[in-house]
């Protein structure tokens, strides 16, 4: 027994090492990716870190099961290569007692997956979805610097806003240009003042422009009209209700729906904890190597199997999605693949044996 806690332990040890990097590298990533976004004024920062959360449980879908392949590949090469595994069987720690440690680590790890992805993955795109359509009702002028352009991307158009000058202490702005458009219509107002105005009512922050114009245009007639004015507040178009995305959509809604791009979705989140087992599974014939090798020897061939895996599943969903497979195979024959490649190897003459002594 304390031969196989020893064996779980060499596997545990780098899977909880890799997990901490490739999470560090995947929040790195995206704090790159959504500072770039709140320089240009498309998020607010303050909601960085909080979106950044929310990316890494959608993520961990992916993130652990590939940490744990890894690991059985490292840990059990390190033994293979300094010849403990010969040791370990010669103490009783047969061949089958590695594939059971790996299996019952692999199963544990499988559930806390599928949980992730059947419950926990759709709330947290739920959230990721509700915090950034929020950040885009929050939107503050005053946040910005003064002398460069800023736009916003909008589903039906974009907001565009210029200033030459800003004091942040009073909030006052100097020579302010802001261009709306929405379909078609494009509204451009152009005012030597401006500043912000909370709304009692809709308790929004709007801004205020202050002795300027406003030009409303078409794109296919022109100028339709010019306005001049004193004081002029800009309201926001009216808070949407979150769009259906399925990503976001209960499992249980998915499970009874009859859309191949729902099936497609449930059949991933059910197939993520069988693919934990069986990625688990293929690490270990992966794993054998000689002390000529070196400790990674393995690696790399096992970087390239998860990628082609991954690239297979990613391919199978995109064919359901666009109805070139029905959903039945749907996505499943990946899985089927790797587990005919399982078969083959763990059936294959003198396999254990062979796992024994390298």
């Amino acid at each position: 027994m304390l031969l196989e806690r020893y064996l779980a332990k060499e596997i545990a040890k780098p899977f909880f090492v890799i997990t901490s990097i490739i999470t560090t590298i995947f929040i790195g990533f995206n704090w790159v990716r959504f500072l770039g976004r709140a320089v240009e004024a498309q998020l607010p920062t303050g909601i960085i870190f909080t979106l950044i959360m929310f990316k890494v449980i959608i993520a961990l879908e992916v993130l652990l099961p590939v940490a744990l392949f890894l690991s059985i590949v490292l840990g059990l090469g390190r033994l293979y290569m300094e010849s403990e595994m010969i040791a370990l069987s010669a103490c009783g720690v047969s061949p089958v007692k590695t594939v059971k440690v790996v299996f019952l680590f692999a199963l544990i790890l499988s559930i806390f997956v599928s949980s992730l992805s059947l419950f926990i993955r759709p709330w947290a795109y739920q959230q990721s979805y509700a915090l950034q359509a929020n950040a885009d009702t929050s939107f503050r002028i005053t946040d910005l610097e003064a002398d460069r352009f800023y736009e916003r991307k909008k589903d039906d158009g974009s907001f565009v806003i210029f200033m030459k000058d800003i004091d942040h202490k009073t909030g006052r702005m100097k020579h302010v240009f802001i261009q709306t458009e929405n379909g078609d219509n494009i509204r451009v107002f152009s005012a030597k003042e401006a500043y912000e105005y909370h709304d009692p009512t809709s308790h929004q922050v709007l801004p205020v422009l202050v002795n300027g114009y406003e030009y409303k245009l078409s794109r296919h007639q022109g100028i339709n009209r010019i306005t001049e004015f004193k004081e002029l507040k800009i309201y926001p178009s009216d808070k949407k209700t979150l769009e259906y995305k399925r990503k976001a959509a209960p499992s249980s809604q998915l499970a009874t729906s009859s859309n191949p791009k729902e099936i497609v979705e449930f059949q991933w989140r059910l197939s993520t904890g069988l693919s934990t087992l069986l990625l688990a599974l293929l690490g270990i014939p992966l794993s054998r190597a000689t002390p000529r090798h070196g400790k990674y020897a393995k690696v790399f061939v096992a970087v390239m199997a998860f990628a082609i895996y991954y690239n297979f599943g990613a391919m199978a969903k995109t064919l359901v999605e666009q109805g070139v497979v029905p959903v039945f195979p749907g996505i499943w024959w990946v899985n089927g693949l790797l587990g005919l490649l399982l078969l083959v190897l763990y059936g294959a003459p003198h396999f254990l044996n062979r796992l024994r002594m390298p």
